[in-house]
């Protein structure tokens, strides 16, 4: 047998002129060719989906409203509290951010935090003392997430706020008890 007779009778055409390959090493490399391209290609697919939904949604951004049920508030928390006084030994500052060395596992931990503070960003129908743009104490064990374009809102009701900051507000608390 000639080689091009050997080469040829590698190869062979089924029914409907498809070429078969037997297994060889061609045949494992033509197949993660193809698989990296649908992989490829699906990725493409993917992200054009992506930016037409993208674009729907900046669509309807333009016209949508966010606004909490009921008692709810909607709060986009401080990283730290602004409030807070730094203690001044000797004129060194000293600000303490909760952290410390854990007895138990040896390693660098920090104290949970029972109060936040945030800004309000939209209050629910039912909330009596709350305005926009006040800052509050919370407590943070009763927050949810509010998945919102990924902004870190975060969700209470107005019973669970624990005070409220801002210019007037006795003037304001004061009218509401008065009607």
């Amino acid at each position: 047998m000639s080689l091009k007779e050997e080469q040829e009778s590698k190869f062979y055409f089924s029914g409907k002129n498809k070429l078969i390959i037997p297994e060889s090493p061609l045949k494992k490399q033509v197949e993660e060719i193809k698989a990296e391209k649908d992989l490829e290609e699906a990725g493409k697919l993917y992200r054009e989906l992506a930016l037409q939904k993208q674009e729907e949604l900046d669509k309807k951004l333009e016209k949508l409203e966010l606004i909490p049920l009921g008692n709810k508030v909607i709060l986009l928390p401080y990283p730290e509290n602004p409030y807070r006084k730094l203690a001044s030994k000797g004129g060194i500052i000293v600000e303490y951010n909760g952290s410390f060395n854990n007895p138990d596992s040896g390693e660098k931990d920090t104290l949970k935090t029972f109060v936040g503070c945030a800004k309000v960003i939209e209050i629910g129908p039912e909330c009596h003392y709350l305005k926009t743009n006040d800052d509050v104490f919370y407590d943070t064990r009763t927050v949810y997430p509010v998945p919102f374009l990924s902004l870190g809102w975060i969700q209470t009701s107005e019973p669970q706020i624990l005070c409220a900051l801002n210019e007037g507000l006795t003037e304001r608390f004061n009218k509401i008890k008065n009607g």
